[in-house]
């Protein structure tokens, strides 16, 4: 079982920190909502499952909720066809809430680094994006292997110094 401890500071890294604005078009109706073009998707390679996102938008409207959406690619493809991409989508598509910081645990499938995919709605403007990765989640996997390297060269010394004790007799 993992224990958690989300409140030590010194367990978070800054792995994205970025600023965009979505660039003006001109209109081709006159009530034409949405003047400029949407702001492009945001990439970057966590290695942790665990992550604090943050969305912040000067422009945007008190009672808007919706951030992004944070989308997980595996760096996987059984698939030899090139009309596929890269990456396989998994299916936890998560929701991330505007000017806040929002918890995200994505399922673990064993693949580290992979592609954490942000797409800001339409009708944002402009975001400020903050994207955390829990690092006590990636050593934990870290610190549990070397222990189970420990333990089986210990059970190797225990079974080399019986057979070498009785080799000789």
């Amino acid at each position: 079982m993992t224990r958690w401890d989300l409140a030590t500071l010194d367990n978070w890294q800054l792995i994205l920190s970025e600023t965009r604005i979505a660039q003006r078009k001109q209109p081709i109706r006159s009530d034409s909502l949405y003047e400029y073009e949407p702001i492009s998707p945001i990439y970057t390679n966590p290695h942790s499952h665990v992550l604090l996102i943050g969305t912040y938008s000067e422009t945007a409207k008190p009672y808007w909720f919706l951030g992004a959406r944070a989308s997980q690619y595996l760096y996987v493809s059984p698939s030899m066809n090139d009309r596929f991409i890269s990456g396989v989508q998994t299916s936890d598509i998560k929701r991330i809430g505007l000017n806040r910081l929002t918890l995200v645990k994505f399922e673990n499938y064993g693949v580290s680094p992979y592609a954490l995919q942000l797409e800001i709605p339409y009708w944002i403007e402009d975001i400020y994006v903050e994207v955390w990765e829990y690092l006590d989640d990636i050593q934990e996997g870290g610190e549990q292997y070397q222990e189970m390297l420990d333990r089986l060269n210990s059970i190797e010394d225990l079974l080399y110094s019986g057979f070498s004790g009785t080799v000789g007799q």
